[in-house]
C-alpha cells in the first residue's frame, strides 16, 4: 500500500513539472512575441504647451490669450521674411485644421517647412494677432515610404 502510494505521489509530482515547464515555456514564448513589437510613439510629445485644438483657441482666445500652446494642423502660405530694420529673418505661415480654421505662427531664424508639412507647434498665443510665437516645431510624418 505505501508503495502504491509513493508511486501515486510521485507520478501526480511528475505531472506538476510537466505542466509548469509547460506554463514557464508558453510564458516565455509570450515574452519573446511581445519584445519584437516596435513601440508607437505620440508624436510631438516632448513639445510643451495646452494641447488644444484650433477651432477651440479660436471659439475662446481670451482664455489662451499668453498661454503656452501645442497646436496640430497643416502649413499653409509659408514664406521667409526679413524683421523691420534687421537682417534676422523670420518663418512665417498658416497652421490650418481639416475645417479651415486657422492660426498665424512665426519662428525666428529659417525652417525647412513646406506647404502642406503636418506641423505640431508649440509656443505663446497672442491673440491681438491671432499668433503663436513659435517656440518649437516638429513636423510630423504621417505616412512612410
Amino acid at each position: 500500500m505505501i508503495k502504491e502510494l509513493i508511486k501515486t505521489h510521485a507520478k501526480v509530482k511528475e505531472r506538476q513539472n510537466i505542466s509548469l515547464c509547460t506554463l514557464f515555456l508558453v510564458v516565455l514564448v509570450i515574452l519573446i512575441i511581445g519584445c519584437g513589437k516596435k513601440e508607437n510613439e505620440i508624436p510631438a510629445v516632448h513639445i510643451p504647451g495646452i494641447r488644444a485644438p484650433i477651432t477651440k483657441i479660436l471659439i475662446s482666445p481670451l482664455a489662451f490669450d499668453g498661454a503656452i500652446v501645442a497646436v496640430e494642423g497643416i502649413a499653409h502660405d509659408v514664406k521667409q521674411e526679413k524683421s523691420d530694420g534687421q537682417d534676422k529673418t523670420s518663418t512665417i505661415f498658416k497652421l490650418s485644421d481639416l475645417q479651415g480654421n486657422y492660426i498665424n505662427v512665426s519662428t525666428p531664424g529659417k525652417r525647412e517647412i513646406f506647404e502642406y508639412d503636418y506641423l505640431v507647434v508649440g509656443g505663446i498665443y497672442r491673440r491681438a494677432q491671432n499668433l503663436i510665437e513659435a517656440q518649437q516645431i516638429e513636423i510630423i510624418v504621417l505616412e512612410e515610404k
